[in-house]
């Protein structure tokens, strides 16, 4: 019978805690009930997965999990159960006819959340906030923003920046889009631009959100161009991918005051190196990565897997399928 390899390090059947992560056991048993009439499906720890990788069809598993290419020879689909597949689409994978699916659009809620987060902490200063109250300071801040009317300007339009877009609307502010198609404009976006617009439109914008996936076209996007375009005051928030800004670009236009701050969930290299100026610069907010969790994440991860496999079981386009060249 045909097998699909679903790897999880993390299982509640092996006394794993609860986690954004976990493998639960309504997942196994949502995924057998579904399909093993269909499939041989067998959920393996990583070490476990070494025994299945020789004859497994479909295998499921986050990047840092995913066996190299060589190593599942029978594969005819890889599935990630992350939105990024920088780490699995190696020159191999790239150049074989093997399908490659992505886990795009779980994280929308989470980390349209966490950007609007972001936004309220530097509108509100609560950074500032915060460390008066760990120094015992009880002053009032007279620079208070709100986000109503402010304009907020989001580089990449799928499915976190449509959700970002739609709460931003909620607060009431003005909200542009640049994106590559530059169509299907939401009622909630009150300006949406093709990507060639971008130096255009970064002069008004208040808060520049990135969302874009990092491809060869956007590594480097945001460098000192387009910082010396933003406003003084402005803030940029990058939950993308780290490569998408030039971070040295960024340190040397957060220093000189061309720009006002950033909100980072990622970076060039991470974890962030200790060394790292943004460590020590008010004006910055850091978060690990981590911005795309949530309690419900591998929920609607195997809901998404399950969807993606009925497609694949009835010989049907994967709604998840990865553009190889375009790198999501």
């Amino acid at each position: 019978m045909r097998k699909m390899l679903v790897i999880a390090a993390d299982q509640e059947k092996h006394g794993s805690a609860p986690g954004p992560h976990t493998l639960k056991r309504e997942h196994e048993e949502t995924l057998h009930k579904a399909f093993d009439a269909k499939l041989d499906v067998v959920i393996a720890t990583p070490d476990e997965a070494k025994g299945h990788c020789a004859d497994a069809e479909i295998v499921a598993a986050f990047p840092m999990r995913m066996p190299p290419l060589e190593n599942v020879p029978r594969a005819k689909w890889l599935h990630s159960f992350s939105a990024g597949i920088d780490k699995i689409l190696t020159p191999a994978v790239a150049e074989s006819p093997v399908l490659l699916t992505n886990s795009s659009g779980i994280h929308a809620t989470p980390i349209a959340e966490h950007i609007i987060g972001l936004i309220l902490l530097f509108t509100r200063e609560f950074p500032k906030t915060f460390r008066n109250q760990q120094h015992h300071v009880y002053e009032k801040s007279q620079t208070l923003r709100e986000v109503r009317d402010s304009e907020i300007l989001i580089v990449g339009l799928g499915e976190i920046g449509k959700e970002t877009a739609r709460l931003a609307k909620a607060f009431g502010a003005h909200v542009c889009a640049v994106s590559r198609s530059c169509k299907n404009k939401p009622d909630f976006v009150d300006r949406l631009e093709a990507s060639d617009k971008l130096d255009q439109l970064l002069g008004d914008a208040d808060f520049v959100v990135i969302t874009l996936p990092h491809t060869e076209e956007t590594h480097h996007l945001f460098d000192k161009k387009k910082f010396a375009l933003m406003k003084s005051n402005a803030i940029i928030i990058n939950i993308g991918r780290g490569g998408i800004t030039h971070e040295n670009d960024l340190i040397e236009a957060l220093k000189a005051g061309e720009i006002a701050g950033a909100g980072l969930d990622v970076f060039e290299t991470e974890p962030l190196p200790k060394e790292s100026p943004l460590w020590d610069m008010e004006q910055v907010i850091i978060t690990p990565h981590h911005s795309g969790l949530s309690h419900k994440y591998m929920d609607r991860a195997i809901d998404l897997l399950i969807e993606n496999l009925h497609a694949y079981v009835k010989g049907k386009a994967l709604p998840n399928l990865v553009d190889k060249q375009l790198g999501y």
